[in-house]
C-alpha cells in the first residue's frame, strides 16, 4: 500500500466515518454508535443537537419504515469537509410525513456534507429530497 501524507489519511478516515454511520445508525438502527462519532456540540442545519439529534432522526425513520438500506455512493473530502452522496431504499409500515402506512417500498437519494474535527462530527448540512418520498408513498408519478 502506497504512503498516504496526513491530510489524505484524515480525509480516508473522514469518509470512513461517514460510510460507518451509514451502515450502523440508518441501515443497522444502532443510534448508540451516535455518541462516538458526533461531537456534544454537533449542529444539524445550524442548530445544535449534539449526538441526540442524529439518533431522534434515526429512530423516526426507522419506525416509519422497515428493511431500511442505505447505500454510498460518491463521497469527495477536502479539508475537515466530507460530503457522501447516498441512495436510501425501504418499506413503508407506519405513518410518515401525514401519509398512513402503504406498505409500498421506496427509494430515495440525498447528499449530506459532513464538517469533522478530531474525529467527530461538528456539523452536518444535507439536503434529502422528502418531496420524492411523498409522492412515492402516494402512487404519484415522479413527473
Amino acid at each position: 500500500m502506497p504512503v498516504r501524507d496526513g491530510a489524505a489519511t484524515v480525509q480516508e478516515a473522514n469518509k470512513a466515518l461517514a460510510r460507518y454511520w451509514f451502515d450502523q445508525g440508518w441501515t443497522r438502527g444502532n443510534v448508540d454508535v451516535a455518541d462516538r462519532i458526533f461531537a456534544p456540540e454537533f449542529e444539524l442545519g445550524g442548530v445544535r443537537v449534539g449526538p441526540e439529534g442524529p439518533k431522534q432522526s434515526v429512530r423516526r425513520r426507522h419506525a416509519a419504515f422497515a428493511d431500511l438500506t442505505v447505500r454510498v455512493g460518491v463521497q469527495v473530502a477536502e479539508g475537515p469537509w466530507v460530503a457522501t452522496w447516498f441512495t436510501t431504499r425501504a418499506r413503508h409500515v407506519r405513518e410518515f410525513a401525514g401519509v398512513p402506512a402503504t406498505g409500498r417500498s421506496i427509494v430515495s437519494e440525498g447528499m449530506q456534507l459532513w464538517r469533522v474535527e478530531n474525529g467527530l462530527v461538528m456539523e452536518d448540512r444535507n439536503v434529502f429530497d422528502l418531496w420524492q418520498v411523498v409522492r412515492q408513498l402516494r402512487g404519484e408519478s415522479a413527473g
